[in-house]
């Protein structure tokens, strides 16, 4: 059986540098504080996010999942979910767009025999997910800025 790439994209431009939109990105523990998709975020874990590290995230209307980080850099990171048939990658980065200036992508991958099924009756969640990301983010960002 064959399997299928889907990716949905979602960028932002955000009125502050890249190395703090990151460094919120990498503080997942504070994602239900911004990120309207996130309803609890379970991280044995403190301190910096670490590759190998296992995170155990609910959003509204979805059951809990387990996410593992697979790369972690300066300008974000990527974690990885499976369940039966798909394959879930999550990808977070910010690049330098100005002085005081950066753009966030967010990626949502999915992968495998069921990927596409998935995205038949996930799509428009994923996609108003992924918005609701983006622009808590930017909010956040820029409010932590302005202050």
């Amino acid at each position: 059986m064959s399997t299928l790439d889907i990716a949905y994209h979602r960028q932002v431009e955000i009125a502050a540098p890249a190395e703090e939109v990151a460094g919120v990105l990498r503080d997942v523990a504070g994602w239900p504080r911004w990120n309207a998709s996130v309803a609890r975020i379970d991280r044995p874990a403190s301190g910096a996010l670490t590759v190998g590290e296992t995170i155990r995230l609910k959003q509204h209307r979805l059951p809990a999942n387990t996410w593992t980080v697979t790369r972690v850099d300066g300008s974000g990171f990527v974690w990885t979910a499976t369940s039966p048939g798909v394959r879930t990658t999550g990808d977070h980065q910010v690049r330098p767009t100005g002085p005081g200036r950066s753009e966030a992508t967010l990626t949502l991958r999915l992968d495998g025999p069921l990927a596409r099924l998935t995205a038949l009756f996930g799509g428009r969640l994923i996609r108003r997910y992924l918005d609701l990301e983006a622009e808590g983010l930017r909010r956040e960002v820029e409010r932590d800025t302005a202050r």
